[in-house]
């Protein structure tokens, strides 16, 4: 497919846009802006991560002549090479590394707007939403909250990302449209608005002879913990922040890789994890664990649901913003 010979070039842009926009559609003649086709700048920005004409036309979905021709002319435009052969794989030029992330930025801005509607109607309404969360967020509140979704708003999907960095990238860069974090990690220019509280709860394997149904804070100190680590820009998780707050040191024995992999690392072993409370009632009926409470002082926490300010004016982020919260109140 050559998008630039005319009778493949409205067909070629209807196909780039519907890939990057979904159904909303847009035509070549009304996206050029200081003579650049702006079908191009979707090419680019998928050239810019794969860094291959091969790997860029089987994610839009053309072929390689269209993508190569497309690479020609946006190094016309921009008199640069933008894209030169490494080896194998072809590497940016510093000039192209300067665009990739404002380009990216402008095809999310576009998405978004393409998104956007004067009314919503959640019954017949089709759109994809993103949530970045927790696992335990997941398994606890989203879950049965998607549930609901699926007969409320059938022609939703939802992907939902497991928490990393913080969200303030994927709000900029129009990757993700929710977060529902701790007080602790809210974006500070992003709105926000309380979901639900949640207390601790401390588990061991229910064959473990150095634990009964009550534990002191002896005990609790001397036994080996399990812990979640989520990485090394994420700040302690609010039970480490408590401890650390009252001078409390515990024996880590093991940094399980999310909250759902805990109870699995207690299970055979002498060891105990404090964990949410709603973790601990889930696999406590799935696994041999017994529940106690922590002999030490945690206070419970609020898990927030943040969006982007930018769509405060989009009737259907905004409906997703009310649904999830009123999900919340019933949870």
């Amino acid at each position: 497919m050559d998008i630039n010979h005319p009778q493949n070039s409205s067909a070629s842009a209807r196909g780039l846009l519907d890939f990057a926009f979904g159904r909303v559609r847009f035509y070549k003649v009304e996206m050029r802006l200081n003579k650049l086709d702006l079908n191009l700048l979707v090419v680019l920005d998928i050239l810019l991560v794969e860094r291959s004409v091969s790997a860029t036309a089987a994610r839009l979905r053309l072929t390689q002549p269209a993508i190569s021709n497309a690479l020609s002319r946006l190094r016309v435009h921009f008199e640069d090479e933008l894209l030169v052969q490494v080896g194998r794989r072809m590497a940016p030029t510093p000039f192209a590394e300067a665009l990739a992330d404002p380009v990216h930025r402008a095809i999310a801005a576009l998405e978004n707007i393409s998104s956007t509607r004067a009314e919503f109607d959640p019954t017949s309404a089709e759109r994809e939403f993103s949530i970045m969360c927790s696992d335990f967020v997941f398994q606890t509140f989203l879950a049965d909250a998607l549930a609901r979704l699926a007969k409320e708003a059938p022609g939703l999907s939802v992907t939902c990302l497991l928490t990393g960095e913080p969200a303030a990238e994927g709000f900029r860069e129009g990757e993700i449209d929710f977060a529902i974090t701790p007080q602790a990690r809210i974006i500070p220019d992003q709105p926000s608005a309380a979901l639900f509280s949640e207390r601790f709860s401390c588990i061991a394997w229910r064959e473990n002879p150095l634990v009964g149904s009550v534990v002191s804070r002896e005990r609790y100190l001397e036994l080996e913990h399990v812990c979640t680590c989520l990485g090394p820009n994420n700040p302690p998780h609010v039970e480490e922040r408590a401890l650390s707050a009252q001078g409390i040191n515990r024996r880590i024995a093991v940094y399980a890789p999310n909250f759902a992999s805990v109870p699995f690392a207690v299970v055979g072993t002498n060891r105990i994890a404090t964990v949410h409370a709603r973790t601990a009632e889930l696999y406590s009926k799935l696994l041999p664990l017994k529940v106690f409470a922590p002999p030490v002082e945690i206070p419970a926490f609020v898990e927030f649901l943040q969006w982007k300010r930018s769509s405060a004016a989009d009737p259907g982020a905004g409906w997703m913003r009310d649904f999830l919260i009123r999900s919340a109140a019933a949870f």
